[in-house]
């Protein structure tokens, strides 16, 4: 179905490169400068926290709203999104703080230059371009416990601080320093205590002096509420969880309570955690939130906790040395996902995992997990990168009726920061899928496609692509990951006048087994901090921001229903255009890579022609059955170059013959003949010879094989009964052998009944 458009101005989705500053105080009023592109068609933010916003006139440079967040909302690093009529952007990091905020000044590089804080607590922000060192200085009160943290990773900066604190007042006595600190990425944080009173300078620099990849820093200075170690690292969403706080600033073992809302999209949530002061307390990472029990270590460190999967297992190393025990109760043969989380959520755990069986012999062990950097676009190779948290797949040996799981530090460290959760769950889902990006842009009245990877983990077979619970207006052409491929691809399609609001939305992956049908939820992991292994800056959406942008000047469809795909063969997809006035143009029609064994000839629409076919040639290796393909036209339409993305197309590639049979079974008596009638079913252009065979005949038949000439369809195969051939009922097997491209294929044989009566 064709779909008529007004002809408009239509550009890329925006794109978000920057904020200024980096953060914000809470329920303050303050101008935010985001630089970027495609930014001035009726900009809006998109936060997971309430705002309030002054807009500000679209230009061609940033766009500066003012914006004050709600008074409530909890201390911690969100990911905010620019919406125009073009569609949604990308995500960048902004802070949310609870101090006020100072700003570098332009000649703070030298010590005696250093940019003045009229008060403690304060953020001071700035930028590390190249090799610069910036510095703050304040006054201090002998005694006063102070914090300094320089906050960069969190934030999705690429500067690696290393941060200094000296006492200017008694001939720059170094105070204390901190480099890559426990539990905060590549980010630095230190405490002190003033030893008297008067004036301090704090000096950052990146430690490798690069100063690149949006080299941005907050620095947070002051006697303020800090806890190295939250304890647990998560809960069960929308549960109400005891927290203790431990390390930084905080005496002993402070207490808190939280209820754990996820941010949208994502598997973290931020609470709001305060202990009794006049702010709140800052924390090293958001928690993590399940749907699954959530089970804690004895807290008297004596007993093992007992549960069967799924379950989280929430515990800590502690003291140094420490080793933690867990017990599940299993079933031989039953596959379970094991996988310890740690260092994603602020710990300072290197875990080294250890699955015993009952005698205490070690099944399996795991230490560093190898990930591959996802959402890799424009054909680049992934880069794999250790993790420092283990994770393995565990088939139970047969007799194993409870394992346990042993954990502990790889350098027998512990104490204060080294808290874990090990999730368990049945290893039902034998796939994993990852999306190329985590928001797409769908012009109202066209396409967008949403390509997808999987990585399997035992199911070979097909997995059907699409996206849980769409809004109204929109609509989705469900995609196929074929048989053994590792990408596939689905579309989805706005109304000509949708309007719905951006919400995180599942792209979900189903296939059928012999158990029942398994699904997989794809993820992306945006990487804010590009060209660091492993990764810092990084944030893991379980679903894709989805939003309407402004129509394309033209409607250009493809057909909704399969096209058949003969293997070694082409056929054609025809494509439909609706031209209002104004959008003549030529086209050129490609395919978006990715599908293994079909490939596509690029076709040329003519510039004001309403129709057109594209060529696809399947390999003879090619899967068998349902494939997806996406395709884009591209061409200068109304005067601009224009990139339009077609709905997928279904391709079912199928054998280059088929067997028609007349009947579907061989009835025959001893001393006789049977004349079995049928015809060849050509596809494709195959039109070469082809030998039919029965085989698997009882005792007392036989029949000679048969060469069906080329371009011929009809046949007769003669089965012959012997004189004292035997009764019996049994399934025989035609097949087919022929060439296709100079090499020998065969069909898989055909099924067939042979009763020979009495």
């Amino acid at each position: 179905m064709s779909t008529a458009l007004a002809p408009a101005v239509h550009a890329a989705p925006p794109k978000i490169t920057d904020i200024e500053p980096p953060g914000l105080e809470r329920g303050v009023s303050t101008t935010l400068s985001i630089g970027g592109e495609v930014l001035k068609d009726h900009p809006r933010l998109i936060a997971p926290f309430a705002f309030e916003v002054e807009p500000a006139r679209s230009t061609d440079g940033p766009w500066k709203p003012r914006i004050k967040i709600a008074a409530n909302t909890p201390v911690g690093v969100y990911p905010i999104r620019v919406l125009t009529d073009q569609g949604i952007s990308n995500p960048l990091l902004l802070a949310v703080g609870q101090f006020p905020q100072v700003s570098e000044k332009e000649d703070d590089g030298l010590f005696e230059h250093a940019t003045p804080l009229p008060s403690i607590p304060v953020v001071a922000m700035g930028r590390l371009d190249g090799n610069d060192v910036d510095f703050f200085r304040f006054h201090g009160k002998s005694g006063e416990r102070i914090v300094v943290d320089a906050q960069c990773a969190r934030i999705g900066s690429g500067v690696d601080p290393s941060i200094r604190l000296t006492y200017a007042t008694a001939n720059r006595k170094f105070i204390a320093s901190a480099d890559d600190s426990p539990g905060l990425q590549t980010d630095a944080r230190l405490v002190a205590v003033l030893p008297t009173d008067g004036d301090y300078v704090v000096e950052i620099s990146d430690s490798r002096y690069q100063g690149a990849n949006r080299p941005v820093y907050r620095l947070l200075i002051g006697a303020v509420a800090v806890a190295d170690e939250v304890y647990p690292l998560g809960g069960r969403i929308g549960e109400t969880v005891g927290l203790e706080l431990r390390g930084g600033t905080i005496e002993g073992i402070a207490t808190a309570a939280a209820t754990l809302h996820p941010i949208p999209g994502t598997d973290l949530a931020i609470p709001r955690l305060n202990v009794g002061g006049a702010n709140d307390v800052e924390i090293p990472s958001p928690l993590a939130v399940s749907n699954q029990p959530e089970l804690r270590e004895p807290a008297s460190g004596v007993g093992v906790v007992r549960a069967v999967a799924p379950v989280v297992f929430n515990g800590r190393i502690d003291p140094p040395g420490d080793e933690d025990r867990f017990v599940i109760e299993v079933v031989p043969g039953r596959r379970l996902r094991i996988e310890v989380q740690a260092s994603a959520y602020g710990s300072a755990l290197d875990g080294t995992l250890e699955v015993r069986d009952e005698k205490g012999g070690v099944i399996a062990s795991a230490d560093d997990t190898v990930m591959n950097r996802r959402g890799v676009r424009n054909g680049q190779q992934a880069q794999s990168f250790n993790l420092p948290d283990p994770s393995l797949d565990l088939t139970v040996p047969g007799g194993v009726k409870e394992i346990t799981l042993a954990l502990r530090d790889l350098a027998g460290r512990g104490g204060v920061g080294y808290p874990y959760r090990i999730v368990v769950e049945p290893l039902t889902t034998e796939f994993e899928m990852t999306a190329e990006r985590s928001e797409y842009s769908v012009p109202r009245g066209g396409h967008a496609a949403i390509p997808v990877t999987v990585k399997r983990k035992g199911y070979p077979g097909p997995i059907t692509l699409t996206l849980a619970e769409p809004p109204a207006g929109l609509t989705v052409r469900e995609g196929v990951i074929a048989a053994g491929q590792t990408a596939g691809v689905l579309s989805i399609s706005a109304a000509p006048g949708a309007e719905f609001p951006v919400t995180p939305l599942r792209v979900v992956g189903r296939a059928q087994t012999g158990q029942g049908v398994i699904e997989a939820t794809a993820s992306t992991t945006v990487v804010f901090v590009r060209d660091a292994d492993p990764p810092v800056g990084t944030m893991v959406f379980q679903a894709i921001a989805i939003a309407p942008s402004e129509a394309v000047p033209l409607g250009v469809d493809t057909p909704a229903t399969a096209i058949e795909l003969p293997r070694g063969f082409s056929a054609s997809v025809p494509i439909t255009l609706t031209r209002p006035k104004g959008s003549e143009g030529a086209l050129k029609i490609t395919s978006v890579p990715g599908l293994t064994g079909v490939t596509t000839d690029a076709a040329t629409i003519g510039e004001k022609d309403l129709a057109g076919k594209v060529a696809v040639k399947s390999a003879v290796d090619a899967p068998l059955g349902a494939v997806s393909l996406a395709l884009k036209a591209q061409g200068k339409i109304a005067g601009q170059d224009r990139t339009v993305e077609l709905a997928i197309v279904s391709l079912r590639v199928v054998d280059p013959v088929a067997l028609e049979l007349g009947s579907p079974k061989i009835p025959i008596k001893a001393k006789s003949t049977y004349d079995l009638k049928g015809k060849l079913v050509r596809k494709g252009g195959m039109n070469g010879p082809v030998v039919l065979k029965i085989n698997g005949l009882p005792a007392g038949l036989k029949c000679e094989p048969v060469t069906v000439a080329p371009t011929a369809a009809d046949f007769v195969l003669k089965v012959v009964a012997e004189p004292k051939a035997p009764a019996a009922t049994v399934k025989a097997q035609i097949s087919l052998a022929y060439k296709v491209e100079n090499k020998d294929y065969q069909t898989p044989p055909q099924p067939i009944d042979v009763v020979v009566a009495p």
